[in-house]
């Protein structure tokens, strides 16, 4: 299937509760997943004369942010690993910043790219990067080197899954036949009931991008940096999509907590109104923490 052209590259979720939780007011804010703009638009809607940094990693993402803010003189995308947002934001003399966005997800575009590998009901490559021009090995060639041990530990560790080690064995005993995402999507549904299937390929997939991408430890960085660059009163709001990113935003908030630094906004995780994943299905599993930092 080759790859078809998206409008949309991604319909941004909770916008209203980002606004409430990040209040720009005039200030310098940082958007560290643009993506493709969606947030950062209606953040610039209330920004005045503020200003706003966009980062994402992915080029394509950035170009097309771009497009969507091209008219805006307050604005600075860079195409970068919000884990350098430190450097970044000295770079272009972004400070002091009184909030920082994280979108964690995964966009609209990146998920209907046959040719990035993201989902499992397209047939491409199996590459996973969002950053396609980057050095990094895509998700194929790490299959091929790990052993069926290593395998398991992502599928358990990154997908939770439950059939990790049968899954493990028959990727490890074939890893020489896969070569497309239909390849091991039909491998995967081989190895578990069919009543399980989709819920399972939506794990490996998962597992497979997060280890690709070195997500988890991303979001650490990320987290870390932001609370770092934060000025007093200056608020984080993080938008994340699984359990495992939700945990690592709940965490970084509640030590930033036990050591005087944050004030938790967001007891328990917001979560979108049912008239919002109706309206954008991709929305169902956001969850929003958020916190302003006290020193």
């Amino acid at each position: 299937m080759m790859n078809q052209p998206v409008e949309v590259f991604h319909r941004p979720v909770l916008t209203d509760e980002v606004l409430e939780y990040l209040q720009p007011g005039t200030g310098t804010v940082i958007d560290a997943c643009v993506g493709g703009g969606g947030h950062a638009r209606a953040i610039l809607k209330i920004l005045g004369r503020g200003r706003l940094l966009g980062i994402d990693v992915d080029p394509e993402a950035i170009a097309s942010a771009r497009r969507r803010l091209d008219k805006q003189n307050n604005v600075v995308l860079v195409q970068a690993n919000y884990i350098d947002m430190v450097s970044i934001v000295r770079k272009f003399g972004f400070s002091p910043v009184t909030g920082v966005l994280m979108d964690l997800g995964v966009s609209l575009h990146q998920l209907r790219s046959s040719c990035r590998g993201f989902a499992y009901d397209r047939e491409g490559p199996i590459d996973m990067r969002f950053d396609q021009t980057a050095s990094q090995p895509p998700a194929l060639v790490l299959l091929r080197r790990a052993s069926a041990k290593s395998i398991k530990k992502w599928l358990k560790d990154f997908g939770q899954e439950p059939f990790a080690g049968r899954i493990a064995r028959r990727i490890y005993e074939h890893r020489g036949q896969v070569e497309t995402t239909k390849d091991l999507v039909d491998l995967v549904r081989r190895c578990v009931p069919a009543r399980r299937a989709r819920k399972t390929l939506a794990r490996v997939f998962q597992a497979l991008r997060i280890v690709t991408n070195h997500e988890l430890e991303n979001v650490r960085a990320g987290l870390d940096a932001a609370l770092g660059l934060l000025v007093p009163e200056g608020r984080l709001v993080v938008i994340s999509y699984h359990s495992l990113e939700d945990r690592l935003a709940k965490v970084a908030l509640r030590d930033a907590k036990k050591q005087g630094r944050v004030r938790i906004l967001t007891p328990k995780p917001v979560c979108p109104s049912l008239e919002e994943v109706e309206r954008n299905p991709q929305a169902r599993s956001a969850r929003l923490r958020a916190g302003e930092v006290l020193s």
